[in-house]
């Protein structure tokens, strides 16, 4: 049985990260509505502003449901625990893993990983900042179904064909 974790640093980026960007999206707010008496042409920057602020709180409100910041994985399942907000607790086992996208999956060398359990409708992410990722990746591309591994094989053919 082994156990992934991120480190402390990146615990904290995938959690609060927002909370900064969004306070200094603020900052940038208040004079553009100050202003907005003198020149309807700072208009533009509001909505730019809002937009940034409501579609960074909407990645992170995504990130909170699916990412666990801890994954303990053995010979046939892995158990998703430490949910931001939340004490729900997963146990995916590979045979019932449908689809694996994102990332190292699709041939990209980062990006968030996805793991969508077809089973029990349960989907998953992760980043590849988790101590010792190589391993988890091997574990599951080793322990999911043929054609799981055949379609995510596919992706990296196709991906390293374009390059």
């Amino acid at each position: 049985m082994q156990t992934f974790t991120y480190p402390l640093f990146f615990r904290i980026l995938y959690r609060y990260g927002n909370i900064p960007v969004t306070i200094i999206f603020l900052i940038y707010l208040v004079p553009a509505v100050l202003f907005l008496d003198k020149n309807l042409l700072y208009m533009i920057p509001i909505v730019a502003l809002l937009l940034l602020i409501y579609y960074t709180n909407k990645r992170y409100l995504y990130l909170y449901k699916i990412i666990p910041y801890k994954i303990t994985a053995d010979d046939e399942k892995m158990y998703c625990t430490d949910f931001i907000f939340s004490k729900r607790e997963f146990t995916i086992y590979y045979s019932d893993i449908a689809l694996l996208k994102g990332g190292i999956f699709e041939g990209k060398l980062n990006g968030l990983m996805i793991i969508n359990d077809g089973r029990n409708k349960t989907t998953i992410g992760f980043y590849p900042r988790l101590k010792n990722i190589k391993e988890l990746q091997k574990i599951l591309l080793n322990r999911v179904n043929k054609p799981v591994y055949d379609a995510v094989v596919e992706k990296i053919n196709k991906r390293n064909k374009k390059d």
